[in-house]
């Protein structure tokens, strides 16, 4: 297969990041290799189910979450009813969310990925 994927993350920066040539230095979502954004959020402890609808609705099996600077666990009882509902959360910094995004991406895999900045 020798097809050209366009949907990567192209660089990161301090509170920013480039995607499909655009530079974005707010929080955002990307699904279906296409942004959501802005999506306001600055830290991962104050997270609620309903910041998770778009993985609801999509039925998404994964969701990366990057929590910015630092690897933040959101409330162990949203993840819980997360995994309920049939989604993995995979928490870790944003640098590490985006290399795995661009991992999974280039295996041909669509994870939600949710990035502070």
């Amino acid at each position: 297969m020798n097809e050209t994927n366009n949907s990567l993350i192209e660089a990161r920066g301090p509170n920013k990041i480039k995607f499909k040539g655009v530079w974005y230095t707010d929080s955002l979502i990307i699904l279906n290799h296409e942004v959501i954004q802005p999506w306001n959020h600055s830290a991962a402890n104050k997270l609620c189910i309903d910041d998770f609808n778009l993985a609801i609705e999509n039925n998404c099996e994964v969701v990366l979450l990057g929590t910015g600077e630092q690897q933040i666990f959101p409330n162990h009882t949203l993840i819980t009813n997360l995994l309920k509902k049939g989604i993995g959360v995979e928490v870790m910094d944003t640098v590490s969310a985006c290399r795995t995004y661009n991992v999974l991406t280039a295996e041909y895999r669509d994870p939600m990925t949710m990035l502070i900045l």
